[in-house]
């Protein structure tokens, strides 16, 4: 069997592992995301990188007094794989669940739609980029979204992300935005462990010749550590506040997994901590 044969039957067959998810990563990424997709399921496993997981106390509280329907239409905004719909659903019960998924590549889209297929949730899909995502329509009950303000390196850029969640809002709804604040250091633990196992993907499967392999896991290997754009949770709340009328904030302090807490940022009190954000009173409700 061929490489890309295997990497058909893997992606086909059983998306929702290690290697299908390399094999979807593989079929559907560009080089600016294929890095992060393709080693994104062994750090949620490992915990060396956060996901929705590590704010189960902040979401169980949010969605325990959100104003929710017997039927909830979700929008994730932006994800990595599944996790957030598999997180979600937990929580609502599956059956209870109207998703819509958006993101800028294919790679969560395909997992998640292969996760929904499996747990039968009823789960539709749209490709676009924040800020703008374009060809949304609203309005949802509940928006949830991870990080991903994290990634707009602008302010102006996080403003309009805000604003635009705020449009595809039911007047009662709810969004809940998540994210990991650094230590002193400037940097989450395992910065430069997570960019070596990145670039190790790069070099070893990254489907380009040998030559853009080498390029490409050597570019992983020297950027510069992603500045983080919020250093409190009065910060990343601020993002809020002007989209919408109620701003609430929970941060939690203890690590998110064994593997942050054997962490000697966390041995000196220097970790990372973790933010939730609960916005409603939307005042520009689609």
């Amino acid at each position: 069997m061929t490489t890309g044969a295997l990497t058909a039957a893997l992606t086909r067959l059983v998306p929702l592992t290690l290697a299908g998810a390399m094999a979807t990563a593989r079929t559907h990424c560009d080089p600016a995301c294929f890095t992060y997709h393709a080693s994104w399921r062994l750090f949620r496993r490992t915990g060396l990188k956060g996901s929705p997981a590590w704010h189960t106390g902040f979401y169980q509280r949010a969605l325990a007094e959100a104003d929710l329907p017997a039927r909830v239409r979700v929008l994730v905004c932006a994800a990595s794989d599944e996790a957030m719909i598999n997180f979600m659903a937990r929580q609502l019960g599956a059956q209870r669940l109207e998703v819509h998924l958006v993101d800028a590549c294919r790679t969560p889209l395909v997992l998640a739609q292969a996760y929904a297929k499996r747990h039968r949730i009823a789960l539709t899909c749209t490709r676009s980029t924040a800020p703008e995502l374009e060809g949304l329509q609203g309005p949802f009950d509940l928006i949830v979204t991870d990080g991903l303000m994290a990634l707009l390196p602008r302010t102006a850029d996080r403003d309009a992300l805000a604003d635009r969640l705020s449009t595809l809002l039911t007047p009662s709804g709810t969004v809940l935005y998540t994210a990991r604040i650094a230590g002193p250091a400037g940097v989450l633990e395992f910065d430069r462990i997570g960019r070596i196992i990145q670039g190790a993907a790069a070099r070893w499967a990254w489907p380009g010749p040998p030559e853009q392999r080498r390029a490409l896991a050597k570019a992983t290997l020297t950027r510069p550590s992603r500045p983080a754009p919020f250093t409190s949770s009065h910060a990343v709340a601020q993002v809020f506040t002007g989209p919408f009328g109620a701003v609430r904030v929970l941060q939690r302090t203890s690590p998110g997994s064994t593997a942050v807490a054997l962490h000697p940022a966390s041995r000196h009190r220097r970790a990372s901590t973790s933010v939730g954000v609960a916005a409603t009173r939307p005042r520009r409700s689609a």
